[in-house]
């Protein structure tokens, strides 16, 4: 027995030295990390979505499936891939930002690529005048004035002269959601009644505020299309107070800010007025008719028609007779932002010309989007106040008429209000055309 002990001990110091086990032998080192891609140069460095962009640098796979490439952070497709290169395709919307590179963990930021929009204009409903439910295609309107989309991309219309409000699902269905004939009555659906309605803006539980300029009054409508008024009286006039007491004088545009309050581009009271949430109404700016900027309630307008608010509170008018866009501050002081004599002309400040502003509204990033209507342009004014053509040439051989496309070569014809929904893109209603338009940004 002793002698299988010391044989068995023997064989397991044995075994104990050829692992290496107590002898300090060589560990072998663990493997070097795989090197960080790198960005050298993006060409082009500008362009629309399926530009395809080159992108030299070094320790890139071969499989272009290991890279996760982005521009401005939306993800891009990557065609081809090896080493030193990579063929990319620009997605849609990517606006202007940095290239990245993310592979086997490690992300290299490359140049910034300046993105082009695309920009086409293309009609949603309507084109023909007249009444018609039905398909988009063969829907028909009768100056649709004021134009609001919901959070789940319904479209809804003021048809000024129809008097009714109609709204276009987003399967492309038109259908009448109130009003009868012309006159005035609350109720739901067909039971209500409009008297030449405007402007419309909606809030975020999808009720629809409504500028009844014919029996001067501020109507509210349901999703159920239930109407009622929520001020104003179908006697013209000028007054202050809770809703159903105070009087305004052919409202002509509305819009809401983040607390639920509504201010109204009052035309011939000239005059910008409040709804707050309790329903009392009051002067934000104006006085007589005029031009006149300083402290608001002495400030001047003639004629405002479009209005929209910031983020911040600061409220802005389209003046249509001054040919003027006005900011009315938070702290209640007008100025003029851009506009001086009637006419057409880009730019800055006193050195642009419009010609008959009116719907407009303000994105995200603060940019005001200005419908023309005596021109038939679609304007853009940026924070810093400089103005461009988005859509409309007043100057070209056919300055107007019901055309899509691209949205330099779109024709327009009498546009009275615009909207913007989740996605950016925007909804005009184009009043003699009797037709809703879309302008899409990709």
């Amino acid at each position: 027995m002793k002698t299988l002990n010391f044989f068995l001990n023997g064989i397991a110091m044995l075994m104990l030295l050829g692992c290496g086990g107590g002898g300090g032998g060589p560990v072998n080192p663990p493997p070097p990390p795989p090197a960080a891609p790198v960005i050298s140069a993006i060409a082009p460095d500008n362009g629309a979505f399926n530009t395809l962009v080159t992108i030299q640098g070094s320790n890139f796979s071969a499989v272009a499936g290991d890279h996760a490439v982005k521009f401005n952070g939306v993800a891009a497709k990557v065609i081809t891939a090896a080493a030193a290169q990579l063929t990319v395709e620009v997605p849609k919307g990517a606006g202007t930002g940095p290239v990245t590179v993310t592979l086997r963990g490690q992300t290299a930021t490359g140049p910034v690529f300046n993105y082009t929009y695309t920009i086409t204009v293309s009609t949603v409903a309507g084109g023909v005048k007249g009444l018609e439910d039905g398909p988009a295609a063969t829907a028909k309107f009768s100056g649709p004035n004021g134009v609001a989309v919901d959070a789940q991309g319904n479209i809804y219309v003021s048809d000024h002269y129809n008097d009714l409000i109609r709204k276009i699902t987003p399967a492309g269905m038109v259908s009448t959601l109130a009003g009868s004939t012309a006159g005035f009555a609350d109720g739901t659906g067909a039971a209500a009644k409009f008297r030449k309605p405007c402007g419309m803006c909606i809030d975020p539980q999808g009720n629809l505020y409504v500028t009844d300029a014919g029996n001067h009054m501020i109507r509210k409508v349901s999703p159920a299309g239930v109407v009622s008024r929520l001020a104003g009286n179908v006697v013209e006039g000028y007054e202050d107070g809770p809703g159903l007491n105070a009087k305004f004088f052919s409202p002509e545009h509305i819009c809401i800010d983040k607390q639920g309050n509504l201010y109204v581009a009052e035309n011939n009271n000239y005059k910008v007025r409040k709804i707050n949430t309790a329903g009392v109404v009051s002067t934000v700016a104006g006085s007589t008719w005029g031009y006149q900027d300083g402290a608001a309630l002495s400030a001047k307008f003639y004629s405002p028609r479009g209005v929209a608010i910031d983020q911040e509170g600061n409220i802005y008018v389209s003046d249509y007779f001054n040919q003027k866009i006005r900011k009315i501050s938070a702290a209640g002081v007008v100025t003029t932002v851009a506009g001086s004599t009637m006419g057409y002309q880009d730019g800055t400040g006193a050195g642009v010309q419009f010609e008959g502003p009116r719907g407009m509204v303000i994105d995200a990033k603060g940019n005001i989007y200005i419908v023309e209507d005596r021109i038939n342009t679609v304007r853009v004014m940026t924070p810093a106040g400089v103005v461009t053509t988005l859509s409309g040439n007043p100057r070209s051989a056919n300055p107007y008429g019901l055309v899509d496309g691209p949205a330099k070569d779109a024709r327009w014809r009498t546009p009275s209000d615009i909207c913007l929904d989740a996605q950016g893109n925007m909804y005009v209603a184009d009043f003699n055309n009797s037709a809703i338009r879309k302008i899409t940004f990709e």
